[in-house]
Formats: structure tokens, C-alpha cells, sequence
């Protein structure tokens, strides 16, 4: 496992002189580590990256500190070295980490929904707070019929809280984005995985409640070699829709999906998730990239406040490298883990007060915009980016809002 250990704060007292105390709550330590687990490798090793460095920042413009207490912060990379892909094991193994820790007052991550799943119930057990910047899968706070969101929750009090949006929202977005263009029936490909609504359960329902009927369900297993997802292409070719959704996260199947549709009917309109638009798949697109179409909840930084373009700025000078709108995500999680440390007051060492404090958080100005979150974790921002491909790259075209209420 490779470790990044971050020097904002003088860590070598992590090994000694911190302990909790009998109740497992309060850290008899003046300082707090803050533990991380993101891609550091891989296919989405750009997007860990960026949103380390975000986090690095928040530290960094506070000084390192929260009151009299310092702030140590450790990254875990979750991913295998011979996948570039997160692990389950890597992943259990980081939390483990972070939990074994008697200084450990927060985990911020992990990026995918699926890892999120294998790391909550570890932080949850110990009672440790965990913000996930970008998990956005819905069972992992909502109820479901696979025993969810219980099953993550071993301690059975809330831990977890996530700054996107649930995928019921998104889904709700994608759906009502085709309507508006007049689409009247798709065929949909899902994967399974609980990154980018790939579950399909979510995206299906949505597009019956807009009114869009669904002419062809394929699951693509993410495993699948080029010859069968072709299969499955000519499958959804053959459906006679006006559009293909791919619901799921698995970015080569779903390019070669979408590339042999096009090859047989260039009319048709594509539709997927960020979870897919990895630079290998945006620039395999070729003539294809012209049909397609992307929602995300992370929208580029001069749509956000000021603030954000303020944050920009510096991280422009710390790093000599524009700010990818990912890192606000990294940045806000720290902030937003520090003001809770801040505002549990004389209880600022204490986990659960933590805890409390996060899940009433209310922010009326941040770098992402206000929002709140609520006792279950879940955000109230509902915002996301619709985005075109142009020369193999992501263009913002327009916000699209989640209903209320």
C-alpha cells in the first residue's frame, strides 16, 4: 500500500502520545489526523490527485490548526497497483488504518460509491466521521431492499455524509434532460457497479416517471470482452430508439458501446454519467463524441461563487497548475470537517461531538454554493452540469436542476 504522508502538522506524535479515552470517543491528543483514501493511480488518478491537493489547501489556509489543536492529514491510495483500480482489499486496509488510530478524528473519502461501501462500515464501527466528496450512490444512506443503508452502519448511529447529490437525483436530471430535447424512447445499457447509477434500477424509474419508454435493457457485464459488448451494441441498434443511456461506470465498455451504435445508426443520441469521462474514453469518442451527452454534479469553477474562483487562485499559486473543478470537492470536505471540529467547541477532540456537528452543518456561502446536510448525510445542493464532448474534452452547456420536495 502506498502512503502519502502529508507534513502539515507534526505527525510523529501519532505514534506515541495520542489515545483515546475509555469511551472511545475523545482524543486525549493536541492533535487530530485527518485520514484520506482516494485514486493516487490509475485511470483516475488525476481526479485523487486534484482533490488531495483541494483538501491540502483548506489545511493549508487554515494554518494547519483548529483552535489549539493541530491537524495531521494522511492519503491512502485505495487503489491495486496492477489494476489502477480501487480494491476492496486496499480500501478495507486504509480504513483499517485510519481506524487503528487512536488520533483519527475524521476520514475524508473514498471517491467511488463502491469503495465508499467497503470503508464506511469500518470508520462507522469506531465511530469516526467520513465525508465522501463524490460517492453519490443512494443506498448508502436511503433505504433500499438489499438491507441499505443499514449494513454500513455496524454501530447503527450515522456516520457518514457525502457533498454530492444522491442518484436518484441525478437520474432524475438525466431523464428529465432527454425529455427536454424531445426524446420519446431509449434503449438502456447498465453495469451493475454502484458508481454511476450503474445499478439501473434508479435510471429506469426516471425515465418511466419523465415518460420515456424504455425499448431495450442490456446489463453489459464490465468484465466483457470488445466482441461481446458488440453484441450487445447491436442489441440496442437493432431497438429502433431515438437514444442510448449507459448507466454504470465502466468507461471501456461503455466507449466501445456507444462507438458500434454509432457505427450503425449515427443518429442516435448518447447519454451517460461523469462516472465514464475519462480522458481515454472522451478522446476515443472520435465522430461519435458530436451524439453524446454527460451529466455531472461537478461543475466547471466559474460556475460556482467567488469563492471558488478565490480558492482557484491559490491553488493556482501553491501548485503552478489551474484548478480542476474536482478539487473544490476535496476542499470543501476539509473545510467542512474542520468547521465541525471548530464549532463541536469544548468538545473539539471528541469524535461523536464531531460527528453531530457535521451532520448539522448549514453553510449559507461556500466554494460549492450553500447547502446543508442532513442527519442522514445527504446534501441539500440538487445542481448539476449538463455537458457536450468537443475534440475530446468536456464542454459546460447548462445547469440542470434536481425537483424539490
Amino acid at each position: 500500500m502506498r502512503r502519502v504522508a502529508v507534513a502539515l502538522a507534526a505527525l510523529a506524535l501519532l505514534a506515541g502520545c495520542g489515545s483515546g479515552d475509555s469511551s472511545g470517543t475523545r482524543i486525549t491528543s493536541d492533535t487530530l489526523t485527518i485520514y484520506t483514501g482516494l485514486p493516487l493511480r490509475g485511470i483516475h488518478a488525476d481526479e485523487g490527485r486534484a482533490v488531495l491537493r483541494g483538501e491540502k489547501l483548506a489545511l493549508h489556509d487554515a494554518g494547519g490548526h483548529v483552535g489549539n489543536l493541530e491537524i495531521g492529514l494522511i492519503a491512502l491510495d485505495d487503489t491495486d497497483a496492477s489494476s489502477g483500480q480501487w480494491a476492496p482489499g486496499v480500501t478495507a486496509a486504509n480504513a483499517r488504518q485510519a481506524a487503528q488510530n487512536p488520533t483519527t478524528i475524521a476520514y475524508i473519502g473514498d471517491l467511488d460509491s463502491g469503495a465508499s461501501a467497503i470503508s464506511i462500515p469500518i470508520t462507522n464501527e469506531i465511530g469516526v466521521l467520513q465525508v465522501s466528496p463524490l460517492s453519490e450512490y443512494t443506498g448508502l444512506t436511503q433505504p433500499s431492499d438489499k438491507g441499505e443503508p443499514d449494513k454500513y452502519y455496524p454501530s447503527g448511529k450515522r456516520t457518514f455524509a457525502r457533498l454530492v447529490p444522491i442518484g436518484g437525483e441525478e437520474a432524475q436530471v438525466l431523464a428529465g434532460w432527454m425529455k427536454s430535447m424531445g426524446i420519446d424512447s431509449v434503449a438502456m445499457a447498465y453495469d451493475g457497479l454502484q458508481e454511476g447509477l450503474g445499478q439501473g434500477s434508479e435510471l429506469e424509474r426516471a425515465l418511466h416517471a419523465a415518460g420515456i419508454e424504455v425499448t431495450d435493457l442490456v446489463r453489459v457485464d464490465p468484465h466483457d470482452g470488445i466482441d461481446d459488448v458488440r453484441g450487445d451494441a447491436a442489441d440496442l441498434a437493432r431497438a429502433n430508439t431515438q437514444a442510448v443511456v449507459y448507466a454504470g461506470a465502466t468507461p471501456g465498455a461503455a466507449l466501445t458501446l456507444m462507438r458500434a451504435v454509432h457505427e450503425r445508426d449515427p443518429g442516435v443520441r448518447f447519454f451517460a454519467t461523469d462516472s465514464v469521462a475519462t480522458p481515454a474514453f472522451l478522446s476515443g469518442l472520435e465522430s461519435a463524441e458530436r451524439q453524446v451527452y454527460i451529466s455531472s454534479p461537478v461543475l466547471p469553477v466559474a460556475e460556482r461563487p467567488p469563492g471558488a474562483q478565490e480558492a482557484a487562485q491559490r491553488y493556482q499559486q501553491l501548485y503552478e497548475t489551474p484548478m480542476p473543478p474536482v478539487a473544490l470537492y476535496g476542499y470543501e470536505a476539509m473545510r467542512g470537517v474542520l468547521d465541525a471540529i471548530h464549532r463541536a467547541g469544548r468538545h473539539d477532540n471528541d469524535r461523536r461531538a464531531v460527528i453531530d456537528a457535521y451532520l448539522r452543518t448549514s453553510v449559507p456561502g461556500s466554494v460549492l454554493g450553500a447547502y446543508a446536510i442532513d442527519a442522514n448525510g445527504d446534501t441539500s445542493s440538487n445542481t448539476f452540469g449538463g455537458f457536450r464532448v468537443e475534440n475530446g474534452r468536456l464542454r459546460f452547456e447548462r445547469r440542470l436542476n434536481a425537483p424539490t420536495g
